[in-house]
């Protein structure tokens, strides 16, 4: 099996806690998958893309871009949804494509979807998700605890996607190669707490006070986040 983790945020930005993302998707990867060829590619440094058609699975992390920014998208926002649509567009191929938070919304927009701002306000922590029985067939289980990290969603799904979970949480396609979560499964509390740290442009904090309008839940709650990449990796292999 070949991986291949897009990283949707820049690291001189980021630094350790970007790091420590980046390190558990490929924790969480090499953890099922001993064997797996796994490469990280800076796309949002500007770094050339592999080819996307050569990967059993292309991931998107989470980032910080605002895709509803009516100021022109850098070159790799463009790159990004040039993935998706050579993904979504290789109709015989083997090449599934697994978007988070970013990539969830990326996926979407470069097909078609629409997105929007949360109006109660940025989310982070362990959430309970419902799942639909699509999800539950999928998941094996009726509902996920995960972690969030967000402020934007998907307000109109991309065409020939189902829903796994309601308010498009959870989002699969018709041909069985793309999936996308607004949800975090790469997520520990210790990089939750690294990102609310590390926040000096308002997404949780405005004026260096806590913002009323964030909705915060237990960053410290047990989350299913090592029960879903068992479940995403069963996926690639089918």
């Amino acid at each position: 099996m070949k991986a291949l983790i897009l990283k949707t945020f820049p690291t001189e930005a980021t630094g350790p806690v970007g790091d420590a993302m980046a390190s558990s998707f490929r924790s969480h990867i090499l953890r099922l998958e001993p064997d797996c060829e796994v490469d990280t590619c800076g796309l949002a440094d500007d770094e050339a893309v592999p080819d996307p058609l050569s990967y059993d699975l292309v991931v998107f992390t989470g980032g910080t871009f605002d895709l509803l920014s009516p100021e022109p998208h850098p070159v790799w926002v463009a790159r990004a949804r040039w993935v998706v649509q050579a993904v979504a567009g290789d109709g015989q191929g083997k090449t599934k494509l697994l978007g988070i938070c970013w990539g969830h919304q990326v996926i979407h927009l470069a097909l078609d979807g629409q997105l929007g701002v949360l109006e109660e306000g940025p989310r982070i922590g362990v959430e309970q998700l419902q799942l639909t029985p699509d999800g539950a067939q999928f998941f094996g289980k009726e509902s996920l605890r995960l972690h969030k990290f967000h402020k934007r969603q998907v307000k109109s799904p991309a065409e020939g996607f189902v829903a796994l979970a309601p308010d498009n949480e959870i989002l699969y396609s018709a041909s069985h190669r793309l999936l996308s979560l607004q949800s975090h499964p790469e997520l520990s509390s210790e990089i939750s707490q690294g990102l609310l740290d590390g926040d000096t442009k308002g997404f949780y904090r405005e004026k260096a006070r806590p913002n009323p309008n964030v909705v915060v839940r237990d960053i410290h709650s047990e989350h299913d986040g090592a029960y879903v990449w068992a479940k995403i990796l069963d996926w690639v292999r089918s």
